[in-house]
């Protein structure tokens, strides 16, 4: 009898289980799927290694940077090396702002990088705009003469430009830096924006045209809000080249109180010594900084551009 009893809920388990009811060849199918999706997503299980291995060697050396920005002169000396600092301090930190004037350093790039870039989205836009919508034989012409302009190295065009602005009375001005930093970066923007307006549809510009914009009124409503990853992805690149730029800033800016970032990380050699890597690094960190938090800052903003188009607002 109790057997029996067995055997019966033996069956019962085996009724009430997911594959009681499934065929051998059910079951086959189901096998298959499983082994697909795990040839799936082997290959993205590769891509994400080298991914991970290239955030891990492009993101090491800044890492490190910190890392010894907060260590004292003698540990970074010390041989071996160590990664994570014994003693954490400020000092280099605090060093810095003491034997130099870095503070001069970071107003000067920052001010210099912001009218730059003001100056070339607003200069970059109207022209993009004009290359893009108005057809003149000219035109043509002069973006491809503009494009070659970029392409010319800075080292060939210093000397003239010394002198150039030595004559208009703007030497050790950083009003110099802003007007250079410009007219070098603007055909950059200029090719960049005017691939934007080009993926733009007309029929845009002239359903707000018809609702009673006019011409300025649909580029500044429809055009502009649509292009905003282009602006955003322009703006970017400029501060970040006028914020680095050195050759121009060493050779015109003669006055520490004019002196920008890169031309001040040099002099940093003679003011604290080839061996003093913890100031060094710290200044360093001081420069990465802001560039980074751009970056993050405008990723989402650059995302939120494509995604909410061109009749925003």
């Amino acid at each position: 009898m109790g057997e029996r009893v067995r055997s019966d809920e033996v069956r019962v388990q085996d009724l009430e289980s997911p594959e009681a009811g499934e065929s051998p060849a059910g079951r086959r199918g189901v096998r298959a799927t499983a082994s697909r999706t795990s040839r799936r997503r082997r290959p993205r299980l590769g891509l994400y290694a080298l991914l991970a291995l290239t955030i891990i060697a492009t993101d090491a050396p800044l890492v490190w940077m910190f890392l010894s920005s907060l260590k004292p002169d003698t540990e970074n000396a010390a041989y071996p090396p160590t990664i994570l600092p014994k003693t954490v301090t400020l000092a280099n930190y605090e060093n810095l702002f003491q034997i130099s004037q870095f503070g001069t350093y970071l107003r000067n790039s920052f001010l210099v990088a912001s009218a730059a870039t003001l100056v070339t989205i607003v200069v970059g836009l109207t022209a993009a705009y004009s290359l893009s919508r108005f057809r003149f034989w000219f035109l043509r012409g002069l973006g491809e003469l503009s494009l070659f302009a970029y392409m010319i190295p800075p080292i060939l065009i210093l000397v003239p430009i010394a002198r150039i602005i030595t004559g208009l009375g703007l030497g050790n001005n950083l009003l110099a830096l802003v007007i250079l930093y410009s007219a070098t970066l603007l055909p950059f923007a200029l090719w960049v924006l005017r691939s934007y307006f080009n993926g733009i549809p007309l029929d845009l510009e002239h359903a707000a045209m018809i609702d009673g914009c006019t011409r300025f009124g649909a580029f500044y409503r429809v055009v502009v809000p649509q292009a905003l990853p282009g602006i955003i992805s322009t703006g970017i690149f400029t501060f970040n080249a006028a914020w680095s730029e050195y050759l121009f800033a060493s050779t015109l800016m003669t006055s520490p109180s004019k002196t920008t970032l890169s031309p001040g990380l040099a002099l940093l050699f003679d003011q604290t010594g080839v061996y003093s890597w913890g100031v060094l690094m710290a200044g360093s960190v001081l420069v990465t900084v802001p560039v980074i938090l751009l970056f993050i800052v405008a990723q989402r903003q650059l995302v939120e551009g494509f995604g909410e188009g061109a009749l925003k607002g």
